[in-house]
């Protein structure tokens, strides 16, 4: 008879996507003298349920995490949104209690260096390859060795496999041999990996997976194995943003009927994107999407247009379109929308986003916009005065406009346009903002809403405006200034203000 614990790790075994079963366990360490793992458990239960509503704050963290790693951990977020705080400080105790406990919580794999727990993890719900309280990720380097450790991973809950070195149907067929196709529940692939997408796409087990990340393979082999299978029908996220996926790969993924259902969908494209490719791909089944991610796309204005006006794409909370051909009038698409109101994450970085539509933007309403990505946007003066006059934009409290060439006219728009408001982060680095700049910007009565500001790679600013910035009484609430100081006197008054991290 299976006594009390064991019980509970079986129905959590029994039903991987819920958390009831792992809750209720983590009252029995609790009422056990646990109380450690039970707070883990809570902790990483509560970071994947936010990231399964994924919510405008968790949007945001989920980017700050890639993108700011550092500032996430050490900016007072109770400042700016409740949400990303309470996002943090749950990663923040998880990571500390993991730290602490590691060697009891994380049992053997298997005895074998080629079958081990793996630690990295792009998601921050899967915190050092933990997810939900349990070891996720498994990496398989040798195929092998997987019959010794069946036995003992079949003893924790199912996890993603993660096949940096190949993955092939030979892979699959000793998976199947010991009874571990069903136990998987995410792939992150590297490298050849068609014939064992192929192959496991045939076995019912499939339909188990809700995560698929492949990486530096060959795209239409690999959408082909996709397409060829019939039981990749329970995917929920599909990462395909470090694979180019040309135009004909889209196509066959497109045929294969596989984005229906999807919550997360990350392409990087080809130069043969069209506006054909776009419309093509709103012409399917996307309502259940909350994630999107077309980067190298190729797509220019009418593009940004079609999807402006695509009521499929209402439930998005981030649209990242980086490294395109948008313009302005594309961008004003986008930035008006009234089906992309609930985005709160827009990046734009990397097109050529000049030439905004200021009578438009100035009639766009307020929505859910917090982050907005115009680095390297190539924008002049009169589009910084066009962004910053929006209302849309000025609930954004994350603004990136680093290196788009702009100077003093630049800096005085964006004060003036601003008046009393202010984004708590603001990014200004790689412009050409000198001292003069830097005295608009320590005069500004709104800057006392900077939580922080970066202003590194300004070659014409030097340690007269940096002196400015930081003897400004409206930057005495400054939380941390990203500088390039030329001088040591500088540096040091850097460092012991704000605990100056290079970073920053």
């Amino acid at each position: 008879m299976l006594s009390d614990r064991d019980a509970l790790l079986a129905a959590i075994r029994a039903h991987p996507d819920e958390d009831t079963p792992r809750l209720a366990y983590a009252d029995w360490l609790d009422e056990h003298g646990d109380a450690a793992r039970a707070e883990f458990i809570r902790a990483q239960c509560e970071l994947a349920a936010a990231a399964d509503e994924y919510g405008g704050s968790h949007a945001m963290y989920e980017f700050l995490r890639d993108r700011y790693h550092h500032g996430l951990l050490t900016t007072d977020w109770s400042r700016i949104d409740a949400g990303v705080h309470r996002l943090v400080t749950l990663e923040t105790r998880a990571n500390e209690l993991l730290n602490r406990h590691r060697g009891v919580w994380e049992p053997p794999a298997g005895g074998s260096a080629r079958v081990r727990w793996a630690d990295r993890d792009d998601d921050a719900t899967r915190l050092n390859g933990f997810a939900r309280g349990f070891p996720h990720r498994l990496a398989l380097d040798e195929p092998t060795n997987i019959k010794n450790a069946a036995r003992r991973l079949r003893e924790v809950p199912p996890v993603t496999l993660v096949a940096h070195h190949g993955f092939s149907a030979k892979t699959v067929e000793r998976l199947a041999e010991v009874g571990l196709t069903g136990w998987v529940t995410g792939l992150d692939l590297r490298g050849g990996c068609a014939d064992g997408l192929r192959a496991f796409g045939h076995l019912p087990a499939a339909g188990s997976v809700r995560r698929l990340t492949v990486r530096y393979t060959d795209a239409p082999a690999t959408v082909a194995a996709l397409a060829d299978a019939p039981h990749w029908t329970g995917l929920r996220e599909l990462d395909l943003s470090e694979t180019e996926v040309r135009a004909d790969a889209l196509e066959g993924l497109l045929a294969a009927g596989r984005l229906g259902g999807l919550r997360r969908l990350r392409l990087r494209g080809g130069y043969d994107w069209r506006p054909d490719h776009v419309r093509a791909l709103l012409a399917a089944d996307l309502s259940a999407l909350n994630s999107l991610r077309l980067t190298h796309c190729n797509l220019d204005d009418e593009s940004a247009e079609l999807l402006a006006r695509a009521p499929a794409l209402a439930g998005l909370r981030d649209l990242d379109l980086a490294h395109n051909r948008v313009h302005g009038p594309g961008a004003t698409e986008l930035l008006c929308s009234p089906h992309l109101r609930g985005v709160a994450y827009l990046g734009l970085d990397f097109n050529p986003l000049s030439g905004l539509d200021a009578g438009r933007l100035e009639a766009a309403p307020a929505a859910a916009l917090r982050l907005l990505n115009c680095h390297g946007a190539r924008l002049r003066t009169a589009d910084v005065r066009a962004l910053v006059r929006c209302p849309r934009v000025r609930t954004v409290w994350y603004l990136d406009l680093d290196d788009n060439g702009l100077g003093v006219q630049g800096v005085r728009e964006l004060v003036r346009g601003c008046g009393r408001w202010c984004p708590p982060l603001l990014w200004l680095i790689r412009n050409r903002i000198d001292d003069r700049a830097a005295e608009l910007l320590a005069n500004w009565k709104g800057a006392s809403g900077l939580v922080a500001l970066h202003v590194k790679y300004n070659p014409r600013l030097t340690d007269t405006g940096l002196k400015q910035l930081l003897a400004s009484p409206h930057l005495a609430g400054l939380g941390a200034l990203g500088a390039s100081p030329g001088g040591a006197r500088t540096e040091a008054q850097l460092r012991k203000r704000f605990k100056h991290r290079e970073e920053y």
